[in-house]
């Protein structure tokens, strides 16, 4: 199913896509079924890669390569920098080795902790291994979060793969342009999960006017008005999240996917005391608790491993209370849980519409 409503930028033809529209890497909610839907609509699918086994790196690549022919890509997080990988392989860290703070106890289920909990540290620290596997698997278009380095982009542009690093600074943009990405995604501040400082209104025209390279928006992004109004500031694509979150196709937890249609005025906030770094998630109850011990808040992923062991059980059970829920201020803008197709051409046809306004008024 391509695309109803048609839409093109620079960028559909660089990513040979029918219409600019992306869904954000988003960690295990962004699987083979999202990319497979987003792509199949005409828009760029992106399967979210940053904490993903290895063996579901590839086994996830392989299923949207035999579901759909169109473009897709992969998003991988590379937090330390140009450090070499520590690791190749995860194994189970004791908790009890790690014992989350006693001013959260309150939020442990009447199942209590788990004895063991997978070591995302290392998973992160393999990153490099899954650039690997999806250039084995001939994927060609990255993103990448918390940083490009120098290596990585290498490596990938080496392969042939089209290199979109994402930014929260303009200083940012010309640093990974000068560093040879391809592509740049500048997400502002009300952007889900990990976020810079600079609203997305702001942080696009600038980011446009200091780079030669397309930038895609990010931030905010929920609907087709949002997305003209990206386009106008010069953008030549949008990465959308939290609307994405809300399809049947994401592997979102129900109860969070309820959360963002339900969510009328804003109820997201910035906070460390999930990764260590900010990021923009639903306010709950284990965010409060962390209230006059900010001070204890560890460095990612430090502060990760800490609470791991009470979050990650929450998260499969879908605790909205005790779990880590990115999500964008744009959730207000989500009136439903519809199919990613009608997403991708529910945001052009409105995308459409907004710009009829605007020339009407321009008369």
């Amino acid at each position: 199913m391509v695309a109803t409503v048609a839409m093109r930028t620079k960028l559909c033809d660089l990513l040979g896509v029918d219409a600019p529209v992306i869904n954000a890497p988003m960690s295990e909610e962004a699987g083979p079924e999202l990319a497979i839907a987003v792509s199949r609509a005409g828009g760029l699918g992106m399967l979210g890669h940053g904490v993903t086994d290895l063996d579901q790196v590839r086994e996830h690549i392989r299923a949207v390569k035999a579901a759909t022919d169109r473009p897709f890509g992969v998003g991988l997080l590379f937090p330390l920098g140009d450090a070499p990988p520590k690791a190749t392989r995860e194994e189970p860290v004791e908790v009890a080795a790690r014992p989350i703070p006693a001013f959260l106890d309150h939020l442990v289920g009447p199942e209590g902790l788990p004895a063991t909990v997978s070591n995302r540290r290392q998973a992160l620290e393999v990153a490099d291994q899954r650039l690997d596997i999806a250039i084995e698997e001939g994927v060609k278009i990255l993103t990448c979060g918390l940083g490009a380095p120098d290596r990585v982009i290498r490596r990938a542009k080496a392969a042939g793969v089209f290199v979109i690093a994402l930014v929260g600074s303009v200083r940012a943009a010309r640093d990974a342009e000068a560093r040879g990405v391809d592509a740049i995604i500048a997400q502002g501040h009300e952007a889900g999960g990990h976020t810079g400082r600079t609203s997305t209104l702001v942080l696009v025209p600038k980011v446009v006017a200091s780079v030669t390279v397309p930038v895609i928006a990010a931030g905010g992004i929920a609907d087709g008005r949002a997305m003209a109004a990206m386009l106008l500031l010069g953008a030549q694509g949008v990465l959308v999240g939290t609307r994405f979150l809300a399809t049947p196709e994401a592997r979102t937890a129900p109860s969070h996917k309820q959360a963002i249609v339900d969510m009328r005025d804003d109820d997201t906030i910035i906070s460390r005391c999930f990764t260590g770094k900010p990021a923009r998630v639903i306010r709950n109850a284990f965010i409060d608790a962390w209230r006059g011990h900010e001070s204890e808040i560890l460095p990612m992923p430090a502060q990760m491993d800490l609470v791991r062991a009470l979050v990650e059980p929450a998260k499969k059970q879908g605790r909205l209370d005790a779990a880590n829920w990115p999500t964008g201020q744009g959730a207000v803008n989500v009136k439903r849980i519809m199919p990613a197709a009608e997403v991708v051409n529910e945001l052009l046809a409105e995308a459409r519409e907004a710009f009829a306004r605007g020339a009407a008024m321009a008369r």
